[in-house]
């Protein structure tokens, strides 16, 4: 019997980013978690708050599952394939790192000034500023204004999420590193990492470095592909994700 699928998207994204894959996955229950305050939700607790967040999200679904999880939802993927090894029975993990910002050890993330100014600018046009990340998703394509327009047509398929989630979102990608967690608890759970190797929100080592530490990790390296690979790598991302499923 096919288990449920449970997918958790990106930072000021919605779950409509799944949709180009849905229809090859119709043998499988599908389950799609909204990030605090996105996908047309209210901002309420638990928030960011990495261990709660996984709670309630593991609450809501199947007990047994495999979980998805896209950029941010990737974050929350890993954590949760740690607390509740008993339920992700298989992990996928697209287009993500266990730290978004550089650290002195780490130079695969983005700036602290970096990170601020655009804060800055969620904070005064949130509107303005997604419209711009939504842009720099498709860097590293061979198709950049292809990609660019199904990304806006993304963004515009829902409503912009609540201000605070998105301040607060961008607060915990800053915030959070789970690379020492990971090298004392690494999940155990069969994993695929999906990875564009033209990303550039979440640079290709990173994904190296996670199939370097997790123990039954595997890396599908998609060339030519930014941080959206679900929408521009949509069959190679299908058959990828139903040849893993099928194992």
């Amino acid at each position: 019997m096919s288990l449920p699928l449970v997918f958790i998207h990106g930072w000021g994204q919605h779950s409509g980013a799944w949709q180009p894959l849905l229809d090859g996955l119709s043998a499988h229950a599908v389950h799609t978690l909204a990030l605090p305050g996105h996908d047309g939700t209210q901002w309420q607790a638990p928030g960011f708050d990495l261990d709660k967040l996984v709670d309630a999200y593991a609450a809501q679904v199947p007990a047994q599952c495999v979980v998805i999880g896209w950029s941010l939802g990737g974050i929350i993927a890993l954590r949760w394939a740690q607390r509740y090894p008993q339920q992700v029975q298989q992990l996928v993990v697209m287009a993500s790192t266990p730290c978004f910002g550089q650290r002195p050890d780490w130079p695969h993330g983005a700036a602290a000034d970096v990170q601020a100014a655009f804060a800055a600018a969620v904070a005064a046009a949130p509107g303005q500023a997604l419209q711009h990340f939504s842009d720099l998703l498709a860097e590293g394509e061979a198709d950049v204004r292809g990609v660019r327009r199904q990304l806006r047509a993304l963004l515009a398929a829902a409503p912009i999420p609540d201000q605070t989630a998105l301040t607060a979102g961008l607060a915990f990608l800053a915030q959070t590193d789970m690379r020492a967690s990971l090298r004392d608890q690494p999940p155990q759970q069969a994993t695929l990492l999906l990875q564009g190797e033209g990303d550039t929100i979440t640079p290709f080592a990173a994904a190296q470095w996670l199939a370097a530490t997790l123990p039954q990790a595997r890396l599908h390296a998609l060339p030519q592909c930014g941080h959206a690979p679900m929408l521009s790598h949509a069959s190679e991302v299908l058959q990828a994700l139903q040849n893993f499923l099928d194992e």
